[in-house]
């Protein structure tokens, strides 16, 4: 799916937002799919996520795991927090 760059960015803040919790790829995926974003692959969501938690942004973390490691969660960290906060999303 092409998306714009504002779409990358309400992406990129729904993630965050979805990280206040804990997520998968898969659940992002289908969280993105009813805010509008249908036809997101699986590797475009995955991308996005690793583009938030790549250390020199460090607003997403990979959770560790004892049951089902293979499973991917991430988790909004407190500058991802503390950047939701700056723009005004609780």
């Amino acid at each position: 799916m092409s998306v714009t760059p504002e779409q990358r960015e309400q992406i990129r803040l729904s993630l965050l937002r979805y990280g206040l919790g804990s997520f998968t790829v898969g659940l992002a995926r289908q969280y993105l799919a009813s805010e509008g974003f249908r036809g997101l692959s699986k590797e475009e969501v995955r991308a996005e996520i690793l583009y938030l938690a790549d250390p020199s942004k460090g607003f997403l973390r990979q959770n560790d795991k004892l049951i089902s490691p293979e499973v991917a969660t991430y988790s909004t960290t407190a500058n991802g927090r503390d950047y939701l906060a700056g723009m005004g999303v609780e």
